[in-house]
C-alpha cells in the first residue's frame, strides 16, 4: 500500500510518486528476467505464459483493463465482466474502492476518458501505464505487463511468479534506482524516496530539518542532501559519495 501518503486527502499525482521507484524497479527486474519472448494468456484456467529466453506460467495474474484508441477511452475489468472471470478482477474491484473511499474518480469511474487523466495522455500504451502505476501503489502487486490484443487496443495486467520477486535490496540494486530518480522531474524529491525506502524496507529517516534522508538495512547504507526546494543534491553511500549539481 501506499507508504507516504496522507489518507484522507490522495490525488491522482500522489499515488504515481509513491509508486514510482518500487515500480521502475519491478519492471527493470521483469525485463531483465524474461528477455526476448512472446506472450499468450488464457483465462478458463486463468494463465499468462511468456515464452523464450525465460519461459514463464503465471496462474496468478490480475487483469486491470483496457486502452482503447477509438473511443479514447480507459475501461475498467470489474465493468466487463462477461469477459472476465471474477476472480481475474478481484484486484481492480479493491481499486475500485479505494477510489469510492477516497472520492478519485478514475479509480471507480467504469470507463475513464483519456482526457481525464494526469496529463490528457492520447497513446493508448500510456494509458495502461498510468493506469497500471496507478493500481500498483493502491494494492502493492507491482509487476505490470501490457499488450496488444487488436485494433490498437492493449490489455494492462499485474502478473506474479517467484522468479519476477525483487532479491534482497543491495547497495548497487539500490543506487541505480536512486539514480533514476534523479531523472524524474517531479516536484519533490522527498515523498518518491521516503516511499519507495518504507516499502522495500530501508527504514528512512530524515533529520530534523528534513534536509538529509537517510536509508539502512544489511549491506545498505545511504544518505540523501536536498536543496530547499526537495530536490536531490548529493548521495553518498558506504562505498563513496557522488555529488549532484
Amino acid at each position: 500500500m501506499t507508504a507516504y501518503l496522507d489518507p484522507e486527502s490522495p490525488t491522482l499525482e500522489q499515488l504515481l510518486d509513491d509508486a514510482a521507484l518500487m515500480s521502475f524497479e519491478h519492471q527493470d527486474h521483469c525485463v531483465q528476467v524474461l528477455g526476448e519472448h512472446r506472450w499468450q494468456v488464457g483465462y478458463e484456467p486463468p494463465r499468462f505464459e511468456f515464452f523464450g529466453d525465460h519461459p514463464l506460467a503465471c496462474k496468478r495474474f490480475h487483469v486491470l483493463g483496457t486502452a482503447a484508441p477509438r473511443p479514447r477511452s480507459w475501461l475498467w475489468s470489474w465493468a466487463n465482466n462477461d469477459w472476465y472471470p471474477p476472480e481475474l478482477t478481484e484486484l481492480a474491484r479493491s481499486v475500485r474502492d479505494y477510489g469510492l473511499r477516497h472520492g478519485i474518480s478514475a479509480l471507480h469511474t467504469a470507463e475513464v476518458p483519456f482526457a481525464r487523466l494526469p496529463g490528457s495522455p492520447t497513446e493508448a500504451s500510456r494509458v495502461t501505464w498510468l493506469m497500471g502505476e496507478l493500481a500498483k501503489a493502491v494494492s502493492g502487486s507491482w509487476t505490470w505487463y501490457s499488450c496488444d490484443v487488436g485494433g490498437g487496443t492493449r490489455l494492462a495486467v499485474l502478473i506474479e511468479h517467484p522468479d519476477l520477486t525483487l532479491p534482497a535490496p543491495d547497495l548497487p540494486r539500490v543506487r541505480r534506482v536512486l539514480d533514476w530518480a534523479l531523472e524524474l522531474g517531479v516536484p519533490d524529491h522527498k515523498r518518491i524516496l521516503f516511499s519507495y525506502a518504507m516499502q522495500r524496507g530501508l527504514d528512512p529517516r530524515f533529520n530534523q530539518d528534513a534536509s538529509k534522508l537517510r536509508m539502512t538495512s544489511p549491506g545498505v547504507q545511504v544518505v540523501i542532501t536536498f536543496n530547499e526546494n526537495g530536490h536531490i543534491t548529493g548521495m553518498s553511500s558506504s562505498r563513496g559519495t557522488a555529488t549532484i549539481g
